[in-house]
Formats: C-alpha cells, sequence, structure tokens
C-alpha cells in the first residue's frame, strides 16, 4: 500500500470527530462511577474499543453512500478542500478518486462487524447487566441505518433523529454496562443530546443544495432554512438550560467548566436569531462555533464529574 493510499484511508475515517464518540463513552462511564459507585475497568475498555469501531463503520458506509451528494457540494464549508473538524460534507476522498466508493463500503462493514465480539466479551466475560447485547444491538441498527440501506434514515428526513437516539444510546449503554438502569445518565447527558440534532440542522443549511440534488431529504431540505434556523435555536436554549442539572447535583465549582461549550453554543446561535443565517461568514461562525460546542459538552460534563468525585469543596 502506498503512502498516498494509507493517507486517504487515514482521512476517510475522520479521526479527529472521534473524540465526538469516545467521549460520550467516557461520560457515561463516569457517571456510573459518581451516582453509583461502581466502575469495571474491562468493560470500559471493550466499550471504547466497540465505540471507536462502530464510529469508523458509519463514518466510511456514510462516506460511501453519500458519494453523489459529496460530488455535487460545491457550497459546503470548507469549499473543494478536505475534511477539517468544522467543515461540512463529506471528505472527499472518494470524489477526488483516491478510494474506491465499493472499498470503502465494505471496510466500513467490517468495522461494524469487528464490534460484534467485543459486545459478546463484555457481556458473558465480563458479565454485564443482562440487557447489554440487546442494548448493543439496538445501538448498531440506529447507527447504520443513519446512511445505509434498507432505512436510510438520513435520506428520509430521519438522520438528525437517528444522530439523536444514537448518542442518547451511547452514553446510557455506557452507563447501564457498569451499574445497570437509570435515568440520571439522560438527565445529565440532555445537553449533549439536544445540540447531536441541532448541530446536525444548521450544518445542512450549506450542504442543503447538493442534498436536495442527489435525493437526500434532510430536514433542511423539506422544510427550508428559515423554518429550521427557529429549530436550532430553541434546541440550543433548550440545551443551555439543560446544564443546570449538573450544576445542581455536583454543586461543585467544576460546573463552571460546562461554561466553555456554553459560549460557542451562544456564539452560533447569534447570527441564527439575528437572521443572518443566509450570510456566508455568519452561517461558517455558526457551524463552525456549534460544532467545537457540541465536541467540548461531553468533555466537560465528564470532567466536572469525575473532579467533582474526587475532590469536594
Amino acid at each position: 500500500m502506498s503512502w498516498k493510499t494509507l493517507k486517504a484511508w487515514i482521512e476517510v475515517q475522520k479521526i479527529p470527530r472521534h473524540s465526538n464518540d469516545i467521549f460520550s463513552c467516557v461520560l457515561g462511564a463516569v457517571l456510573a462511577w459518581y451516582y453509583a459507585g461502581v466502575f469495571h475497568w474491562g468493560i470500559f475498555l471493550c466499550a471504547l474499543a466497540a465505540v471507536y469501531f462502530i464510529a469508523n463503520g458509519i463514518y466510511l458506509t456514510n462516506e460511501a453512500q453519500d458519494y453523489e451528494g459529496d460530488r455535487l457540494n460545491e457550497g459546503r464549508i470548507g469549499g473543494r478542500g478536505g475534511m477539517g473538524l468544522t467543515t461540512t460534507g463529506g471528505t472527499r476522498v472518494l470524489v477526488r478518486g483516491r478510494l474506491k466508493r465499493e472499498h470503502v463500503q465494505l471496510v466500513g462493514m467490517l468495522f461494524f462487524a469487528i464490534a460484534v465480539p467485543l459486545g459478546l466479551i463484555i457481556q458473558f466475560v465480563f458479565h454485564a447487566p443482562p440487557w447489554t447485547i440487546p442494548i448493543g444491538v439496538v445501538g448498531m441498527f440506529v447507527t447504520y441505518s443513519y446512511s445505509n440501506p434498507p432505512v436510510k434514515a438520513s435520506y428520509r428526513g430521519l438522520g438528525e433523529t437517528c444522530m439523536m437516539v444514537g448518542y442518547a444510546l451511547l452514553v446510557f449503554a455506557a452507563y447501564y454496562m457498569q451499574a445497570g438502569p437509570s435515568w440520571f445518565p439522560l438527565l445529565i447527558a440532555l445537553p449533549r443530546i439536544l445540540t447531536v440534532p441541532a448541530l446536525k440542522i444548521i450544518r445542512e443549511f450549506p450542504d442543503r443544495s447538493a442534498d436536495e440534488a442527489s435525493g437526500k431529504r434532510t430536514l433542511v431540505v423539506i422544510f427550508g432554512q428559515a423554518r429550521m434556523a427557529w429549530v436550532y435555536s430553541v434546541l440550543i436554549v433548550l440545551a443551555l438550560i439543560a446544564f443546570i442539572p449538573t450544576v445542581l447535583v455536583t454543586r461543585s465549582l467544576f460546573a463552571v467548566l460546562n461554561v466553555i461549550p456554553a459560549v460557542y453554543f451562544v456564539r452560533s446561535i447569534l447570527p441564527i436569531v439575528r437572521g443572518q443565517w443566509h450570510k456566508r461568514a455568519a452561517l461558517e461562525q455558526a457551524c463552525s462555533a456549534g460544532f467545537i460546542g457540541l465536541l467540548l459538552t461531553p468533555v466537560t460534563l465528564a470532567l466536572t464529574f469525575l473532579l467533582a468525585g474526587l475532590f469536594s469543596f
């Protein structure tokens, strides 16, 4: 394998964005340690590996399924360049012919398959709670169905909901595998759960023309940018309010860490509520700031509960 081909395989995995998934898993495990007082390193490490493989599965298969839209997408943030942390659209690895579409789809499916034995180890070797495998199966199905047939949720106006459910399941599963069922992780993870579909919506704005031309019916394509700008704003406001339970539960100075993603969300929402979403510069600010806030949210939430559990004032 040449260096150019290897580099293409690395790029198509969107590795920097794996923090989005890894820290959601970390958050669930930290909440189990904080609230229920249990933590199993074997379960935690296997879960992290499984999350990484499943995320790779959806990133690769989504890249293959979205080829036509990516080929047409000249209005995305990031333009004709490659994949940056806050770039919308795909990596353009397939569009540039650096890898074959069918190869990327196949490898993506293999990553899904690799996650299966890890789930079996968590359930039968480490004796996780009895619903671990069923929850994992549902999570994999939701993740796979985002862009793959027969569901192809992102092509039927269900992609945003699919992502919201998927990330809610991820935090819940990470908690459940350690401590059993509880509503606590879902309550604390509400800022995470609400901002996932919100950022998906706003990042669809620059991709709307290409999505519509390729038959991808996102909510922005279906309902239009003006209406979805209000939906985005409402979801972000609710997410900001949803940080309050963390403050009330921990009663810790460490909760101030969550001001960091909150500031990015405020920076993201301001041009939208001002009606400037149709201006390129304002939209880029909204998308970039919001996505950084999205990535930081599980990090600051996890750090809040970890540090609050280790230190008290």
